[in-house]
């Protein structure tokens, strides 16, 4: 069975999610405020849990600056990993993220939501990758 990891990547940080066997798991976050040191820390998630393809979340504008920027990144991963990428729309996953993180009563502007919704955010893009 492949393995996957899901990214959403945003400009701060990149939520992280993988799945095994069909089940989809939300993994933690990397810090996106350097390249080489965002590349090397998903390398190294790549590595350590065996991954064989990476699902990337992207906005449906395609001709939007963010997507842009995720592209670059994309290419990044592709040059270090050598792993397959696939891109999915990410309409919507942080505002479903942040309707499911509402019973938690987090301060929407600490970390931990942040964070917590960036997780979340890449487990959607996995999952909705997986469905199809």
């Amino acid at each position: 069975m492949i393995k996957f990891l899901g990214l959403d990547i945003g400009t701060k940080r990149i939520g992280v999610a993988i799945s095994e066997n069909g089940l989809v798991a939300s993994w933690g976050v990397v810090a996106n405020l350097n390249l080489a040191q965002a590349i090397f820390e998903i390398a190294q998630i790549c590595r350590t849990q065996g991954i064989q393809k990476i699902v990337i979340g992207i906005p449906k504008a395609k001709d939007s600056l963010q997507a842009d920027k995720i592209h670059k990144f994309a290419l990044e991963i592709k040059k270090n990993l050598n792993l397959e990428i696939a891109f999915v729309d990410e309409t919507l996953t942080s505002r479903e993220a942040e309707r499911k993180l509402k019973d938690l009563k987090l301060d929407p502007r600490s970390k931990r939501y942040k964070e917590e919704v960036d997780r979340l955010s890449a487990k959607f893009i996995l999952e909705q990758y997986l469905s199809k």
